[in-house]
């Protein structure tokens, strides 16, 4: 028998049997004899939860996978018709732990993952995900916290978006496993504040197809559009209320990476704070990798003086475009001196002057914020054959990505290293997102 390969826009009965890191729901044919009549066998599908079966609508096929989406009842064809248990979707059951969604446009947007369950369910998926990557890279954790949001503070967090315009100048972001344009809700985005800033949308040409949208938290916006010549030169503002009682407002390139929760970084700075705290060295030598333009290690200093030799991508006139003020005056800051170019993805580019500015510089802790891809195990051990041959100091690690985050632990673990405390934060409630922070010394 001749097994057919399914195709996009197909809908197929399936089981449900566990939610993954991807926010999504891993299913199988809820009849068996279907595999031997279609391929693949393996689904991940958009707003199912373990134990549901349902009917998916079948948008992308990978020679061993095919994602999927919860199909509208509406949408069905006639021959998929039967009992179902929601008015709505076509659920044959519901999992006792499904919630109805607040957004509108819930499984018709690609913003959240996770609106079909509540909140504290929310956060066990992710404390069960995070566990599950130490467990797998064999990474022993003495003290795990993960950190909620208040309820006031679940909503409107997000403060980067890239708004999608299509053809007809509709605003919104992309259908979940689609390049089509969903308008945002009457009721506005849940994660990201666009209706108070609605009106202030500018009414680009429709070839132009994305916007970068920064809102700070006094309501001002930056419009761009998305990789343009412009872009690059216009600046954004943030305001960062840390420490305690104090506002920073913080200037930066619009194309800057920044952290996209500005109500959640109080929590995340003061606990990198504490770390420092945990090492007892006082005004201590930091080796910053993936600094940025230096957002954390700048503002560490606010509250303890160090000395910093940080490494990043960005180039020197990106860092001279930064600004930290207080009240309208500038913070003064030796940061953008002790900074250097460097791309940590390329470790056969690391020059032989860096290593030896490194080696004088006697680093007493390392402090390491990278990108999802996480921290190149080869350019560990470029440093660690050259420049930090004799370091043995305590390291602090922040990271978006529990998987690369996990592999690293256990690179550091292979050289004596201990993680003596880990915090999670819910920096991206209602998605699969979340931060770490962790806290590793070698043993003696």
């Amino acid at each position: 028998m001749n097994i057919r390969k399914l195709k996009p826009g197909a809908f197929a009965e399936l089981e449900c049997k566990h939610f993954v890191a991807e926010g999504l729901g891993l299913s199988y044919f809820a009849d068996e004899t279907q595999k031997e009549k279609f391929k693949p066998h393996v689904f991940f599908i958009w707003g199912v939860l373990p134990g549901e079966r349902f009917i998916a609508r079948i948008a992308q096929v990978k020679s061993k996978v095919a994602y999927g989406v919860l199909a509208r009842r509406d949408a069905l064809p006639a021959e998929l018709a039967g009992e179902f248990a929601h008015g709505e979707w076509a659920l044959r059951n519901l999992a006792a732990e499904r919630a109805k969604p607040e957004c509108d446009n819930y499984l018709r947007c690609g913003g959240c993952r996770m609106q079909h369950m509540s909140y504290g369910q929310t956060l066990l998926y992710k404390g069960e995900w995070l566990k599950n990557q130490l467990v797998r890279n064999k990474v022993e954790v003495s003290a795990i916290e993960f950190q909620s949001l208040p309820e006031n503070t679940r909503r409107h967090y997000r403060n980067h978006v890239q708004v999608h315009i299509n053809k007809f100048g509709t605003y919104g972001f992309y259908e979940p496993v689609s390049y089509r344009t969903r308008a945002f809700p009457d009721h506005g985005c849940l994660i990201f504040d666009e209706k108070s800033v609605r009106a202030q949308f500018p009414q680009y040409p429709v070839e132009v197809r994305a916007a970068r949208i920064r809102l700070n938290t006094d309501g001002h916006a930056v419009f761009t559009v998305l990789n343009s010549k412009d872009e690059h030169n216009a600046l954004a503002r943030y305001s960062v209320s840390w420490p305690e009682g104090r506002t920073i407002d913080v200037e930066f390139p619009v194309t800057g990476f920044f952290q996209a929760n500005l109500r959640a970084l109080p929590a995340w700075l003061t606990t990198i704070g504490s770390f420092f705290d945990l090492t007892g060295i006082e005004s201590p030598r930091v080796l910053e990798f993936f600094s940025g333009f230096g957002f954390i290690s700048r503002m560490q200093t606010l509250v303890r003086p160090m000395s910093t030799l940080a490494m990043d991508i960005l180039s020197k006139h990106q860092m001279q475009q930064v600004r930290f003020s207080e009240n309208n005056r500038e913070i003064e800051a030796a940061f953008a001196e002790n900074y250097r170019t460097v791309d940590l993805f390329l470790p056969e580019r690391i020059s032989e002057s860096l290593i030896a500015e490194i080696v004088a510089f006697q680093p007493q802790i390392l402090l390491i914020n990278p990108p999802r891809a996480g921290l190149l195990p080869a350019t560990w051990q470029k440093f660690r054959e050259t420049a930090l041959k004799n370091f043995n100091g305590p390291i602090i690690y922040s990271s978006c990505d529990a998987a690369t985050m996990a592999r690293d632990l256990a690179l550091f673990a292979a050289e004596g290293y201990s993680c003596v405390t880990m915090r999670a934060f819910d920096f991206f409630p209602w998605t699969h997102h979340y931060e770490t922070v962790s806290y590793l010394v070698k043993s003696p």
